[in-house]
């Protein structure tokens, strides 16, 4: 199943879907918030009904049914509207334009494309690459590691780490 899809259905519990996109510590916000207020809800109605005073039950309930929804409304317009997914022609499109541009030496131009998509998706192992490349051109040996490093450690990234690893012992050699 494709990747957005499947985030799609994962948005039925609160925080999972920001877990699976790399939102770690949003994500187990959200699943604790919702977790804690659930168990609080099921306590206060069925457990320790003497615990709590009377409306406290509702109120957790009330709690409960607001986190998921809004948990849920927030994946949904996430997963359709953000998700880089759908920006995948647009995507493509500045990809080709930033190599053309690089292949004729107009750095700037080529990074202004990377760096949209970038914006678009941050995990793009290939831009990420291909940013770092365009630092080690323009001299900015630090900021072409933190591209290269961050390519690496990208899903897409293992398909570059014997260039990245090339580029990264160029990088830190005496004669660069």
């Amino acid at each position: 199943m494709p990747r957005r899809p499947w985030i799609g259905l994962l948005c039925f519990w609160p925080g999972l879907p920001q877990i699976w996109t790399g939102q770690e510590v949003f994500g187990l916000m959200l699943a604790g918030f919702f977790a804690a207020t659930v168990n609080l809800a099921v306590a206060a109605r069925w457990v320790w009904v003497e615990a709590f005073a009377p409306g406290w039950a509702d109120f957790f309930a009330a709690a409960a049914i607001l986190t998921w929804s809004v948990a849920f409304a927030y994946t949904s317009w996430w997963v359709w509207l953000c998700h880089p997914e759908r920006h995948r022609q647009e995507i493509n499109r500045l990809f080709q334009e930033a190599v053309e541009a690089y292949l004729q030496g107009k750095w700037n131009e080529s990074r202004r494309r990377i760096e949209r998509i970038l914006a678009l998706d941050d995990t793009d192992a290939d831009a990420l690459l291909q940013l770092g490349a365009i630092h080690v051109r323009t001299h900015q040996p630090e900021a072409a590691r933190r591209a290269f490093r961050q390519c690496l450690e990208q899903d897409g990234g293992s398909k570059w780490r014997w260039e990245v690893e090339r580029a990264l012992a160029a990088l830190d050699s005496p004669a660069s």
